[in-house]
């Protein structure tokens, strides 16, 4: 348990797209306005991961061609993120207006490659195969998952006040974009890495 805990906590706490979108939602909103999204990122990955769960059962032994594309989309959906960032000059909201909150920020975590890993590296084998080790291994994800969605808020709300300064909505964005944006590259050149050898 302490091994799968700490495993989760290290993989989680990387900077990552949604890591990038919660700190910079602290950064422009302050914790109490952006802390509900703490527990939307938990939502989202228990669908993932729970999805990716079942989905490897099948997956890995029938179709390995099919995680590779999977992978790929992922990445290319980052890729497309991070350059609709770069292009908003001085907006701070989502594309639908609602500050990387509901739909928006729920579908960009489920598209965070790091479910795929959760399950492919740290998940107990009997995660998936019975519900008691499901139920177990999706607790301690939750009990991993919103605190270190409220500390990557936090984190970025103690940079709140300077928001008026030195950092502006075009530089939080930049910032953001170039983060996923090198996060998507790594991704797709181990997948490239992975193909060729």
């Amino acid at each position: 348990m302490l091994a799968t805990v700490s495993a989760l906590m290290l993989l989680l706490l990387a900077p990552g797209p949604t890591n990038t979108l919660l700190f910079r939602a602290g950064v422009l909103f302050g914790f109490g306005a952006s802390w509900r999204l703490a527990f939307v990122e938990c939502l989202a990955y228990l669908l993932q991961v729970s999805l990716w769960g079942a989905a490897l059962l099948y997956i890995s032994a029938y179709s390995p061609w099919a995680m590779r594309a999977t992978q790929l989309g992922a990445a290319c959906y980052l890729l497309y993120l991070s350059y609709k960032l770069w292009q908003r000059k001085n907006s701070v909201t989502a594309p639908t207006g609602d500050r990387f909150g509901g739909l928006y920020f729920f579908l960009l975590t489920v598209m965070n490659p790091k479910g795929l890993l959760i399950v492919s590296f740290i998940a107990p084998i009997n995660a998936f195969a019975e519900l008691q080790g499901y139920l177990a291994f999706m607790a301690t994800l939750v009990l991993v998952i919103i605190p270190v969605g409220f500390a990557w808020i936090l984190l970025g709300a103690r940079f709140e006040g300077l928001q008026q300064t030195w950092l502006t909505p075009l530089k939080i964005n930049r910032a953001t974009s170039v983060a996923i944006c090198c996060f998507a590259s790594i991704m797709i050149g181990r997948l490239a890495d992975s193909v060729i050898h």
